[in-house]
């Protein structure tokens, strides 16, 4: 089978049969290509353009979770490569290490969807750093009323995004349930915000791992307002919130809180 034709960019595309069921992502710039898939909807072969092969060697290591790519990025910062893995783990970098990476992209690709995509990000998480607001919203709890982050004002939150299909979350509950435990008479409590679909699997997953704080969940998971609006890409993810609605801590690392906690309710 043979395609012609051109892109507008450089970019990452899928390639799948009408069924839908496999699929393949190919590199695609404006150059000869040749693509080998098996009955299985795997390449076996590719050749032609330097960076679809380069894309197809570094699929492999970005799967495995070795693939280091600020590192790639700022070796190859006129390819849209470095930005398309990039955009993938944007949740391992702070707030300020990916403005540093973003300095180190070329101008040639200023206009470039995934320069824009990055853009986005940097731009929400401007909004969701330490001494800003916390965006005020309101959700559903477990017995179908609603609950406003605005209405645990007054106290330091434990503001904690996650999921019962989560392996990362459910490890990390039984720490939020000792940090709970030991600060909760010390003007503090936990919000769980949770991406969940299937409302009985979040509500079973409240009981079973004993998470007694408060808990509202989201419509639609990642593509809910609320996920957007605190930038989240990736779960476990947990905001502290001081008294007066003020941002004290982005991470993902709950140890991280239990030293900031620390430090605030001696």
């Amino acid at each position: 089978m043979v395609f012609k034709g051109s892109v507008a960019q450089p970019m990452v595309y899928v390639l799948s049969p009408e069924q839908k069921s496999k699929r393949v992502q190919v590199y695609v710039e404006n150059a000869p290509l040749n693509v080998g898939i098996t009955p299985d909807w795997e390449i076996e072969s590719l050749s032609g353009a330097a960076d679809a092969q380069l894309f197809n060697d570094l699929l492999p290591r970005a799967a495995a979770g070795t693939l280091k790519t600020d590192s790639l990025l700022k070796s190859n910062p006129s390819s849209p490569l470095g930005l398309y893995f990039l955009n993938r783990e944007t949740y391992k970098f702070d707030y300020n290490q990916l403005k540093e990476l973003r300095s180190a992209v070329s101008d040639s690709l200023k206009n470039h969807p995934y320069t824009a995509q990055l853009d986005e990000e940097i731009t929400a998480l401007s909004k969701i750093q330490p001494g800003q607001p916390a965006p005020d919203f309101t959700l559903e709890t477990p017995d179908g009323n609603s609950l406003s982050l605005g209405s645990l004002k007054g106290k330091y939150v434990l503001m904690d995004f996650w999921a019962s299909w989560c392996p990362d979350c459910r490890k990390t509950n039984p720490e939020l349930v000792k940090i709970y435990d030991k600060f909760k008479d010390k003007n503090f409590t936990i919000l769980g915000v949770s991406l969940d679909e299937d409302k009985d699997k979040w509500r079973q997953a409240i009981e079973k791992d004993g998470l007694t704080w408060n808990h509202v969940v989201t419509t639609g998971g990642w593509e809910n307002p609320v996920t957007a609006l605190y930038a989240i890409k990736w779960i476990p993810m947990s905001f502290l919130i001081n008294p007066e609605g003020v941002i004290v801590e982005r991470t993902a690392d709950v140890k991280i809180i239990e030293q900031k906690l620390t430090e605030l309710l001696k």
